[in-house]
C-alpha cells in the first residue's frame, strides 16, 4: 500500500470518528430569561444539560408540536433570538425570531404557544448540544443544554457512509498488515 493511501485512509478513518462522536459541551443559562419545552409528555428547560441528561427527541420528529413558554425579565424591544443544534464544526438552526425591528415589550410567550418542528433534523441522530440565545435592548441570554435525536444512526446516510468507511478502512488496514506480514 503506498504512502499516500495510507494517509487517505487515515484521514478517512479520522473523519468517521468524528462524525460519529458529538463533542462535550458546557451548559446552562446565563442572563435574565427563562423558557421551558414539552416534548413527549416531558417537560425540558435548560437543566438538561447532560449526554446522561439530555432533552430527547422522537425518531418521527417532523411535524412534531412542541409547547413551550419562555419570558425576559428585562426591556424586550428590537428582539432577536434563534435556537440551534451543534453538529461537529456547523450549527443546525431549529428556530429563530424577532429578525424585524419591534417596539412591542413582550416579556412573555402567550399561553399555549406551539413550535412546529420542521424537518432540519431529519436524518440525524445522536446526542448533540443545543444552543439559544436572545438578545433585546434590555439585555441578553444564552442557553444550552444537550439534546438526544433518537433514531437508528445506521439508517441515516451520515451513519451509513462513516459505516462504510470504517469498514473500508478497516479492510485497507488488514490488507497492508497481511502485505507486510507476508513479506
Amino acid at each position: 500500500m503506498t504512502t499516500k493511501r495510507r494517509i487517505a485512509l487515515a484521514i478517512g478513518f479520522t473523519a468517521a470518528l468524528l462524525l460519529l462522536v458529538a463533542a462535550p459541551a458546557t451548559a446552562g443559562l446565563e442572563g435574565n430569561c427563562s423558557g421551558s419545552a414539552t416534548i413527549d409528555g416531558i417537560e425540558y428547560d435548560a437543566s438538561y444539560d447532560t449526554a446522561d441528561n439530555p432533552i430527547v427527541v422522537p425518531k418521527e420528529r417532523e411535524g412534531l408540536r412542541i409547547p413551550y413558554e419562555g419570558a425576559v425579565t428585562m426591556a424586550n424591544t428590537n428582539y432577536l433570538g434563534a435556537v440551534g443544534i451543534v453538529i461537529g464544526p456547523v450549527t443546525v438552526n431549529v428556530a429563530d425570531w424577532g429578525l424585524e425591528e419591534n417596539r412591542d415589550d413582550i416579556r412573555a410567550t402567550e399561553p399555549g404557544a406551539i413550535y412546529v418542528l420542521g424537518n432540519q433534523l431529519n436524518n440525524i441522530v445522536g446526542i448533540y448540544q443545543l444552543t439559544a440565545f436572545h438578545d433585546a435592548d434590555g439585555g441578553s441570554c444564552d442557553a444550552d443544554a444537550m439534546v438526544k435525536l433518537d433514531g437508528d444512526p445506521l439508517s441515516t446516510p451520515i451513519g451509513a457512509g462513516a459505516t462504510a468507511g470504517l469498514v473500508v478502512t478497516g479492510a485497507g488496514v488488514l490488507s497492508a498488515g497481511i502485505k507486510k506480514k507476508s513479506s
